[in-house]
């Protein structure tokens, strides 16, 4: 990031940001590089020093502000002034306009070139303000999607144009267009959710990608009721209900591949929220070792899955991944000769050779009422999608000790504390141990953009609790944020694991009422176990992911 007047090296080094040893690091690879990269860049990508500091620094001695975007709400009617490519080309965007000026965030406010061009379009003077290039890259990203999108809308409003409330039941019509094309595009950038919902004023889409939202659209709100119709329609809700929470679900072929979404409806004080998961059998149906487990605890999970009977558990909290793992582990186990059930809530992914029973309370279809009649079906192998409470437990209890291999999922922070959690629901200590042959936990992290991936060095506070662990000469990474990643520095998940399997001596443990630190200690000695932060630091150690994205899931367990 060079700025004109400013020598940001300098002034850097006597702020006492950077070492006179970086700052000449960074000129020699400046020097080194083939396509001049800004020494501000280099110093950020070498993990000197962060982005939001050189623009603090600059911001302080320019005397100007820096725009926090998170309080700023784009001004589409001044932004239409001004091509997209234009805003990328000269990396700045304007933010506000008031009768005598604009404001106008820059990535160099210095750039008088940029500046220039910008007044030709906006006709008025500009007030400087300075901003990450990253959150920059990333509104722009947003103008660009906004244009993409922009002749579809122009066609919906003509179709709106002296319509009530009618639907237009036609595939082909101008909304149903704008559907699709917000689904594929979502699909594209590998979202597992579409959140369309209404503010005071606007109609805003937003993404969940890797964990997190991500705003794509921002549009006029008067083109909501004819979206939402649709989707309904879709889904099998009722159109004219707006006062309530409705659920559906609808499917779709885009291109060669079949998507099935589940879409739900919740009233909003500025309207409705509208949210769309995307069931994507891709991204589900994988096999075992391709979801991100490390080779020694897949080694033990696959033990555990061939099993002649038991308790195979997978926890977690909600959204860390456990619906992947329990159909990849049934991807792994299944065959002709084993009859394989499953109880879901609901059925989301439709399996081969598996027979899937969905539950429905309301007709009395419970987990516990569907696992008394799939133990009259000779199952060799039943799958539950939760154990949720004593009754279930129970049976599955009875089930794993009569001859089966029984797969459910547990909401528990650990491997071990999934023991203590099935006694607290009632079951006798002794039951739990005799049946239960191994739990996995797991947490999904964001892996490392592999395009904008560099080295990083960490908070002191992150390295002081594992320095006595970390080997000699240790590198952590992180991503600098690119068009690949949306200015994220992340790039798709992987899973963190622990797998705690159950020896004899700790089933007599169990048996005893033992505490989960004393069961920790037996399985660390018995069966090599390592927690899931241990798991995730290796991970981190090798660059598929950072030192923070662990810690932000798990907390210190060596």
């Amino acid at each position: 990031m060079l700025i004109k007047k400013i020598r940001i090296g300098d002034l850097l080094l006597q702020n006492g940001k950077i070492t006179q040893e970086q700052l000449e690091k960074a000129l020699q690879i400046q020097r080194n590089s083939k396509n001049k990269q800004r020494l501000g860049e280099i110093l950020v990508s070498e993990g000197f020093v962060s982005e939001q500091e050189v623009v603090e620094l600059i911001a302080k001695q320019l005397n100007i502000e820096v725009v926090d975007f998170t309080n700023v709400e784009l001004n589409f009617r001044l932004l239409k002034k001004i091509p997209f490519q234009i805003l990328e080309k000269i990396e700045a965007i304007p933010v506000n306009e008031i009768p005598k000026y604009v404001e106008v965030a820059f990535v160099n406010p210095m750039d008088i070139d940029a500046q220039t061009t910008l007044s030709r379009y906006l006709k008025k003077p500009i007030k400087k303000l300075i901003a990450p290039s990253k959150e920059i890259k990333k509104h722009i990203a947003q103008l660009r999607n906004r244009e993409k999108a922009q002749s579809l809308l122009v066609q919906m409003k003509k179709e709106l144009k002296g319509e009530s409330e009618t639907v237009d039941d036609n595939d082909d019509s101008a909304t149903m267009k704008f559907i699709k094309y917000i689904i594929a595009t979502s699909i594209e950038k590998g979202a597992s959710d579409i959140h369309i919902e209404t503010e005071e004023d606007t109609l805003v889409v937003r993404n969940r990608i890797d964990g997190s939202l991500q705003e794509i659209l921002v549009i006029e709100k008067e083109l909501f009721d004819a979206i939402s119709a649709r989707l309904k329609l879709l889904s099998g809700m009722n159109i004219s209900e707006k006062r309530k929470p409705q659920d559906g679900r609808f499917s779709m072929e885009l291109g060669e591949n079949h998507f099935d979404f589940r879409v739900s409806t919740l009233p909003i004080a500025t309207g409705e929220s509208i949210v769309i998961r995307i069931l994507d059998k891709r991204n589900v149906m994988q096999k075992l070792d391709s979801i991100g487990i490390s080779p020694k605890n897949l080694e033990k999970l696959e033990k555990s899955l061939h099993a002649p009977n038991g308790i195979v558990l997978v926890t977690g909290p909600t959204g860390s991944g456990k619906s992947t793992t329990l159909y990849a582990s049934l991807n792994k186990i299944k065959n002709v000769e084993e009859k394989i059930i499953t109880v879901e809530d609901p059925v989301e992914y439709q399996m081969r050779l598996i027979q899937q029973v969905n539950v429905n309370e309301a007709a009395g279809l419970t987990f516990a009422s569907a696992l008394r009649s799939i133990l009259r079906q000779d199952p060799d192998i039943i799958m539950i999608g939760e154990i949720r409470d004593y009754e279930t437990l129970e049976i599955a209890i009875k089930a794993a000790l009569t001859g089966h291999l029984v797969i459910s999922t547990l909401h528990t922070n650990d491997a071990i504390s999934a023991i203590g959690r099935m006694i607290d629901m009632g079951a006798d200590p002794f039951m739990v141990g005799v049946a239960v042959v191994g739990v996995e936990a797991q947490r999904l992290v964001k892996k490392i953009c592999p395009y904008c991936k560099t080295k990083h060095k960490p908070n002191p506070a992150l390295i002081e609790p594992i320095k006595h662990i970390l080997p000699r000469n240790y590198t952590f990474y992180k991503g600098r944020g690119c068009d690949e990643c949306n200015m994220t520095g992340y790039k798709g998940r992987t899973l963190i694991t622990e797998i705690f399997t159950i020896t004899e001596e700790i089933s007599t443990a169990i048996a005893k009422n033992a505490t989960s630190s004393e069961l920790m200690k037996m399985a660390k000695k018995q069966t090599g176990y390592e927690t899931m932060f241990v798991d995730g630091l290796r991970k981190a150690l090798r660059g598929e992911t950072s030192l923070e994205e662990i810690y932000r899931v798990t907390k210190v367990e060596l």
